[in-house]
């Protein structure tokens, strides 16, 4: 199983030079060691105050959403913050 991350402003610099897929800040990780955003985050050594906004497949998430083979995780740092949480329901 497998999940793209793709990381955003400073956060990109988490994603491993080396990633196979050959772009900065998108990495791809093992889904059978990663079960939720949360382990994702872990996996980065990545503290949720750190972050402002984490989607699944294009939909705004919260860190306990479970991830499945071939989503894609977007990870926001907290200073690329945006009004999401007024205008769209977030899925745990």
């Amino acid at each position: 199983m497998v999940v793209k991350v793709k990381l955003f402003g400073v956060l990109k610099d988490r994603a491993q030079a080396t990633d196979i897929t050959g772009l900065i800040g998108v990495m791809e990780m093992d889904g059978g060691k990663v079960r939720s955003i949360s382990d994702i985050l872990k996996t980065l050594d990545l503290r949720e105050e750190e972050v402002s906004h984490l989607f699944v497949n294009n939909d705004y998430s919260g860190p306990k959403r479970p991830v499945s083979d071939g989503d894609t995780v977007a990870i926001f740092p907290r200073n690329m913050a945006l009004l999401y949480k007024w205008y769209f329901t977030k899925k745990q």
